[in-house]
């Protein structure tokens, strides 16, 4: 294996951690929504606490990423456009009743 092949396997790595992380994130951001951020049920955390922890392994992953020379720098103008088709699309559930 070439050094340019283990690297882009280790970066497949991380995607594959990457994929967990996300995955684990959307179901905490889905009990926040059914239950509130801060219900904790049995758990010894709440629901904004286990999002946090999970938001900081993704951090942590882009991290080490960075930390082998696979930088991925936020794009301002394509965040921009992205928040402002959310907002576009939010405008239009409103209209539909969907959103108060």
């Amino acid at each position: 294996m070439t050094e340019d092949q283990n690297a882009l396997l280790v970066f497949s790595e991380e995607l594959g951690e990457l994929a967990l992380e996300l995955l684990a994130l959307q179901n905490h951001v889905s009990k926040a929504i059914r239950f509130g951020i801060d219900e904790q049920r049995d758990l010894p955390t709440s629901n904004r606490d286990r999002i946090s922890a999970e938001w900081n392994d993704l951090l942590g992953s882009l991290q080490v990423l960075a930390s082998r020379g696979i930088e991925l720098k936020p794009d301002i103008a394509a965040i921009t456009m992205k928040v402002a088709k959310v907002e576009k699309y939010k405008e239009y559930s409103k209209q539909l009743g969907q959103v108060v």
